[in-house]
């Protein structure tokens, strides 16, 4: 579990987000929404220990994040950036990279690694790209194969930014119901998404964010009843039964 009280941050002396209180529960698939440069980003970063805040606190756990040793807390949380490039290396080698907080120097994989590398590549179906160049992959492949580095990094919170954008509808599926079944798997999964039917599909919990704050949360059910999305995207949201989908209509804001 990650809590968060009263978080104010950002990049060096500009401040993105303020006054931020979430609690971002075990087990279960959360998302941030909102409009471009809202601070979904910016809190994800927090909550990886990338960033220091200005003010406020950040819990792993009971753990103040900021007392968690780099490498400790790479074994409790792994994050995937909206932004990434994987260089000249192999699948394989790209996905061993998971196992780093584990290993001493010099870097040797035991056993107990070398599994954990394996299971990752089958569960996030890259198995048979392990000896192809990450660069020369498809978009859909690359992805997959971030995933499963996150895998072989084996920690119970995992962070995603964006982790559909730039991918076809096939692929899209394809890594939201791996995401669901990291849920099934016992993972904390909190993730930044701009497909909104997806983040009200596939998600237990919703926090909105404007102007660097949290504006609305709770479940899929709650957000579509506080009718919030036509403050924060100027849309009314419609629901349709027989196929399950949510559609958005543009609306005037007044």
């Amino acid at each position: 579990m990650i809590k968060i009280k009263k978080l104010c941050g950002g990049y060096g002396k500009r401040q993105i987000i303020t006054d931020i209180n979430a609690e971002f529960k075990e087990g279960i698939i959360t998302t941030l929404v909102g409009v471009n440069g809202c601070g979904k980003s910016t809190l994800l970063q927090h909550c990886a220990g990338l960033l220091k805040p200005f003010s406020g606190d950040i819990f792993v756990g009971k753990a103040d994040i900021s007392r968690i040793k780099r490498i400790e807390l790479a074994k409790e949380i792994s994050y995937l950036p909206q932004t990434r490039t994987a260089g000249s290396i192999t699948v394989r080698s790209f996905v061993s990279h998971g196992r780093f907080p584990y290993l001493g120097y010099p870097r040797r994989y035991g056993k107990t690694d070398k599994e954990k590398i394996d299971y990752a590549m089958k569960l996030a179906d890259v198995s048979e790209l392990s000896e192809k160049m990450v660069s020369e992959l498809s978009g859909g492949q690359q992805q997959k194969v971030y995933i499963a580095m996150l895998l072989a990094q084996d920690t119970d919170i995992i962070l995603l930014d964006e982790p559909v954008t730039y991918l076809d509808i096939i692929h899209q599926l394809e890594l939201m119901e791996l995401i669901k079944r990291l849920k099934s798997m016992g993972k904390t999964i909190v993730m930044v998404l701009h497909d909104l039917n997806f983040a009200l599909t596939y998600s237990d919990m919703v926090y909105v964010m404007e102007n660097g704050r949290i504006i609305e949360n709770g479940t899929p059910q709650r957000i579509i009843e506080s009718n919030i999305f036509k403050k924060a995207f100027g849309v009314e949201t419609i629901y349709e039964p027989e196929s399950g989908q949510y559609f958005f209509r543009k609306c005037e804001v007044k």
